[in-house]
């Protein structure tokens, strides 16, 4: 390893014990058991790290050119001795994610099969987590203000949460109220995962469904209804894209969010119902204009900043934005 990266290095250590007092007094304050602790911080060293319960989770964020590079895979387990002498923790209670090329919906997919699954709380509710298994642990630690906004939205109303992975949103919804969800996704690991979260929660009526099914195709089936059901609150956070053999048509969320934003305000939504759609898509536009919003009827407001948690300093993390009737705002 160069002088140069050994520096890189030792700032990395000095800046994760400055966090580690930091975040460790704020979690404590704010009663958060889960939540993020460095995110590339250093620009030489490009990793994320998250605490939860039972251990750290962390992600190398280098690029694929640098992660083929000599040395990457000795300097990212360095990275990894560093955090595991900061928080004074063993191998085992350390989960190592490395980069690789996704396809499709990669992320549904096991890294291994160890099964290290626990219930971990968020506000007063608890959520199914797995450090080890896959890509994701179960809970995007981002839209913590996000759940809970869609919390106190959802009183006697009925909730449609599409792209709805283990269903974090919908228990949050159900918590705060909500007649009805109905959580829509095409990972049936996922769906499971979803069922437990809001059982577990307490949330066991029929009046909390789940659809373990194409979304696209499910919403061009709908549409075909006459009959169909139209929702209060909608919630949307779809991936960046996809290509899944499972689905009809590929997924690209810049060139196809127009459409479906349109077709959910048309078809789905009740007169003063509202849309909650969020991406991660760093380079995200919105694909319709303000005048055209006004001259539909609706205001959009981007809702991002104030958005994303404390924990987190990278302001690209996701976009958020609410979508509703002028005569609703």
């Amino acid at each position: 390893m160069t002088e140069r990266g050994f520096g890189a290095l030792t700032m990395f250590e000095n800046r994760l014990r400055k966090l580690k007092k930091e975040r460790e007094k704020w979690a404590k304050r704010e009663s958060i058991e889960c939540y993020r602790i460095y995110s590339e911080d250093i620009p030489q060293v490009s990793c994320i790290l998250d605490r939860y319960p039972s251990g750290f989770v962390l992600y190398d964020k280098s690029s694929l050119r640098f992660q083929a590079e000599d040395g990457h895979d000795e300097r990212f387990d360095r990275i990894a001795s560093i955090v595991r002498d900061v928080f004074q923790i063993d191998e085992e209670h350390l989960f190592l994610k490395r980069r690789k090329k996704q396809k499709g919906l990669d992320q549904y997919d096991k890294l291994s099969i160890e099964g290290n699954f626990e219930w971990v709380k968020e506000s007063d509710l608890e959520f199914r987590t797995n450090l080890s298994d896959y890509l994701d642990t179960g809970l995007f630690l981002d839209h913590r203000i996000t759940r809970d906004w869609i919390r106190k939205a959802s009183q006697d109303k009925s909730v449609l949460n599409l792209f709805s992975y283990t269903g974090a949103f919908s228990v949050y919804a159900a918590s705060g109220g909500a007649k009805k969800t109905k959580s829509v996704d095409l990972s049936k690991t996922y769906c499971d995962w979803a069922l437990k979260n809001l059982e577990h929660n307490g949330f066991k009526s029929t009046n909390h469904q789940i659809i373990n099914v194409d979304i696209l195709q499910w919403m061009e089936e709908e549409t075909k209804n006459p009959n169909r059901e139209r929702y209060d609150l909608i919630f949307l956070d779809p991936p960046t894209f996809s290509n899944s053999k499972k689905m009809r048509e590929e997924w690209d969320v810049q060139t196809k969010h127009r459409n479906l934003l349109l077709l959910l305000l048309t078809k789905f939504l009740t007169d003063n119902g509202e849309i909650w759609f969020s991406t991660n898509f760093r380079k995200f536009k919105m694909e319709v204009a303000e005048e055209e919003w006004t001259q539909r009827g609706f205001q959009c407001t981007n809702r991002t900043k104030e958005s994303i948690p404390a924990d987190f300093r990278d302001e690209k993390i996701h976009q958020l934005f609410c979508i509703k009737p002028e005569s609703n705002v």
